[in-house]
């Protein structure tokens, strides 16, 4: 059983080719059944790589669309995926759509998983994630981070990773006898080229 992994794309370019794509989610959407029988249903992403004219068994495409949405020239596709995120997705989109670069997020708390190929934050601004026992939490720099990390544990926190985790491990092992479900782990977003 794989952990699971949040996925975000952001699919960029010419408007008729993000429309375009846009409508073969919609397709898939509206379909009674799936396109290929799979364990994940309609949604699947060996659907849409099908569906582009690729093949599946040879993509990696673990995983389903949560959720899709059209903003302009940007089509946000949300997944659920195995792992991490499922490049053969991200590289068919792009060889059908050639004006259509595809950014990307994923997070998997459980692996250390926190990757984007968006260098410039155009589209993923958030570098910084705090997860915890009740909710996550974004941010773009590290001063918020440390701003809110600080009224968590009572003290001015220094705006780095390592003191901001040093920090919350500190406030952990203070109150974990109160509330043993207490935790608080804090990742930066890795750039990474594609």
């Amino acid at each position: 059983m794989p952990n699971w992994c949040d996925t975000s794309y952001k699919c960029v370019g010419d408007l008729k080719e993000v429309k375009s794509l846009h409508k073969v989610l919609k397709y898939m959407e509206k379909r009674k059944t799936s396109i290929l029988k799979n364990g994940f249903g309609k949604m699947w992403l060996g659907n849409l790589v099908h569906k582009l004219g690729g093949d599946w068994e040879k993509s990696r495409c673990r995983g389903e669309i949560t959720e899709f949405s059209l903003d302009g020239n940007v089509l946000t596709i949300n997944q659920e995926t195995a792992w991490c995120e499922q490049e053969g997705v991200r590289q068919i989109i792009e060889k059908n759509y050639p004006s259509i670069k595809v950014y990307f997020m994923e997070q998997e708390p459980g692996c250390g998983v926190f990757y984007t190929n968006d260098a410039s934050g155009d589209y993923f601004p958030e570098r910084y994630f705090l997860d915890s026992n009740e909710d996550w939490e974004y941010f773009e720099t590290l001063d918020e981070a440390a701003d809110f990390v600080s009224k968590i544990v009572g003290i001015d926190v220094e705006p780095s990773v390592n003191a901001i985790q040093n920090a919350l491990d500190a406030y952990v092992e203070e109150h974990e006898e109160e509330n043993e479900d207490l935790f608080y782990s804090f990742h930066e977003f890795e750039v990474c080229n594609d």
